[in-house]
């Protein structure tokens, strides 16, 4: 199978983010938001660096509207997830209903997050930079899917099931990305660029949301930052 490692990549990534939480059964909010801030830094350099250079590359101004339109279905899909996959979620049991909502558009968003994971690229380290910052980003969400499971008193063997479920999504998302390629690759850089737009949604979200809501932000989350970026330029 071509994309077996992402696929590897992709669904072992969430299942680390749960285990943390199993084990810790705590949510560290400072070092939780901190995490989130190196995945946020990273995939948005990263996007910038490869992604969008080639979407506008071979789209144009058609790229700016797919990803327009991803941007906005990103707004949307949080009306169902509450934002957790940029760190918003309470210490709380939650409803059945709640939580169905949450899994299914948490889904969809993690759908989103397998898509570009089989891009082709014409360089390894673009490939492996990209991938990465999608799986950083993965890890977050398993954590903050797991914690808030068992806030809401389920089990941890239920919990682990849930997101065992739910790290199956993004793989599939690489498989049905591989598909779109081979069999509609005219059509395959705008379905990119919707995700992209998603990503790009999530990811500056978590970048220019302060911890304190003053706009200001902290001295860890800025060196952060700055460190992810700087990783991300060695990808050039």
């Amino acid at each position: 199978m071509n994309h077996l490692y992402e696929i590897f990549i992709l669904f072992i990534a969430p299942l680390i983010g749960a285990i943390v939480a199993l084990i810790v059964r705590q949510k560290d909010d400072a070092n939780f938001k901190l995490v989130l801030s190196f995945s946020g830094a990273f995939l948005f350099s990263v996007m910038l660096l490869h992604l969008l250079p080639e979407i506008f590359q071979t789209q144009g101004i058609n790229a700016g509207l797919f990803m327009l339109i991803g941007f906005f279905i990103q707004v949307f899909l949080e009306q169902a997830t509450h934002g957790i996959e940029h760190g918003h979620f309470h210490h709380h049991s939650e409803s059945n209903t709640f939580l169905i909502s949450l899994f299914v558009g948490l889904s969809v968003h993690s759908f989103f997050d397998g898509i570009p994971a089989a891009l082709p690229h014409t360089g390894e380290h673009e490939h492996s930079s990209l991938l990465y910052g999608i799986a950083l980003h993965k890890i977050p969400e398993g954590f903050a899917l797991a914690s808030i499971f068992l806030f809401s008193k389920f089990t941890k063997n239920t919990t682990l099931i849930i997101v065992l479920l739910f790290s199956l999504i993004a793989p599939a998302g690489v498989l049905v990305s591989s598909f779109i390629q081979e069999t509609s690759s005219n059509y395959y850089p705008l379905f990119l660029a919707i995700v992209a737009g998603s990503l790009l949604h999530v990811s500056t979200t978590i970048l220019f949301e302060s911890e304190s809501g003053k706009h200001t932000y902290t001295f860890k989350k800025i060196a952060v930052i700055i460190f992810a970026i700087t990783l991300s330029l060695l990808t050039l």
